[in-house]
């Protein structure tokens, strides 16, 4: 697509099948589609199971990042990289998944709330919410969300983003109204899977919800192979890239 802020990369598997799914992947501030690509790791997974990664570039202004609310713009960005891929690279248009750190995150809810009729599930990784005005009229769609109990950023217990002052909810409050969203039932339990892990899981969902709690966890995403040690841990104890395709792959 034409454009530096309209630009995405596209990885496709060394052999490519008919009716391919589609991981669209959403950097953070002030970083962009290269890296971001890089950073989550998803490439080398596509080629083993076969699925199309597109990183898409947010727009420049002050630094690179993603308008997730008050204009459609970006929304419609990402609805138009999904038609493209289904027309050009063997993508199957229904089955179509969104994720993102930071403000690709917060991209990446967005999504949810206001293209849920052109993804089938998200996994926002570092930021996440769910803002009734926008989203009580999205489709049910299954969601996988990270988020680490230290993050410097994006406090997990609400609060302002250290970048901005931005005001932001509680981690796990903003997982519960998903879970409410997608027809759960109260209440959720809490499965420590290692020292640093723990999932987090609701019951009788029309679509899963389930959310990763990295304790100790930084602005960072949960099993790169880079540590950004400004930003805080980096656990090696769950990937999320490779528990999000489990996840999109299972219920998507």
């Amino acid at each position: 697509m034409a454009g530096a802020d309209r630009a995405f990369l596209v990885h496709v598997p060394p052999r490519p099948l008919a009716a391919m799914r589609l991981v669209v992947d959403f950097h953070g501030a002030n970083s962009n589609m290269a890296q971001q690509d890089i950073y989550s790791g998803f490439d080398a997974l596509a080629d083993q199971k076969g699925f199309v990664v597109a990183s898409p570039n947010g727009i420049e202004a002050v630094i690179r990042q993603w308008r997730f609310l008050g204009t459609l713009d970006d929304v419609n960005f990402a609805r138009a990289i999904v038609r493209d891929l289904a027309k050009n690279a063997c993508v199957d248009a229904a089955h179509a998944y969104a994720t993102g750190i930071s403000s690709g995150g917060a991209m990446t809810a967005s999504l949810a709330c206001q293209a849920s009729d052109a993804f089938a599930g998200f996994g926002p990784v570092a930021a996440d919410f769910y803002l009734p005005p926008i989203c009580a009229r999205a489709r049910i769609r299954p969601i996988i969300i990270f988020h680490g109990t230290a993050d410097p950023v994006v406090p997990y217990n609400g609060g302002q983003v250290g970048t901005s002052g931005v005001p932001v909810g509680a981690a796990e409050a903003s997982a519960a109204a998903w879970a409410k969203h997608n027809g759960c039932t109260p209440g959720r339990t809490r499965t420590r899977l290692a020292s640093q892990v723990v999932r987090l899981t609701w019951n009788d969902c029309t679509a899963p919800v389930v959310m990763y709690s990295i304790v100790g966890g930084g602005h960072t995403w949960p099993g790169s192979v880079i540590d950004v040690t400004r930003l805080g841990l980096t656990t090696k104890q769950v990937s999320a890239t490779k528990e999000m395709w489990k996840f999109f792959s299972t219920y998507g």
